[in-house]
């Protein structure tokens, strides 16, 4: 990770509750491209997430708009509640760091793409993002996104382990 430019930091494996805690996992400060605030992702998602960076995001943004991703804006990775906030349901997968939450991208022009706003839309964001959801479902096991359900209607769900979907 360091030699593809990223700057992080390895975690202490830590159990805060039954189900919910990481092993392996690492503070990502930065990835090739900046990130805003800092997440928590595990080793195998870590190194997912690089190989969808240089593979997928890198050589669509700049065959799509002859410009490089300058930050990507997520919703965050690691979290403990259980699925959808349901009391019955057992913990999500964002509980052991696996998931990044993908909102957005921001390209070196500044132009902004986003997924709740351009998923649905006509022209090059939307064809862009179709290509990296796509791309990402070479990359990770889970990849779940406006397509999937509502509570995805804003973001990529990018997944190392889990189930193998790919919506």
């Amino acid at each position: 990770l360091a030699r593809a430019g990223w700057k992080y930091v390895a975690l202490p494996d830590r159990e805060f509750a039954p189900g919910c805690g990481f092993g392996n996992a690492v503070q990502v400060r930065s990835t090739s491209v900046g990130i805003g605030a800092a997440f928590t992702l595990s080793c195998p998602a870590a190194v997912a997430l690089a190989l969808w960076e240089r593979h997928v995001m890198h050589p669509a943004a700049r065959a799509t708009f002859g410009e490089p991703v300058a930050r990507i804006e997520h919703f965050g990775s690691y979290a403990c509640p259980n699925r959808y906030g349901r009391s019955d349901a057992p913990r999500s997968g964002h509980a052991p760091a696996d998931p990044l939450d993908l909102a957005g991208l921001v390209l070196a022009d500044g132009r902004r793409i986003r997924i709740a706003q351009h998923w649905a839309a006509q022209g090059d964001e939307a064809l862009f993002l179709r290509e990296l959801h796509a791309g990402a479902c070479r990359v990770f096991d889970s990849v779940l996104g406006p397509d999937y359900n509502a509570a995805h209607r804003d973001h990529f769900h990018f997944e190392r382990r889990g189930a193998r979907v790919c919506r």
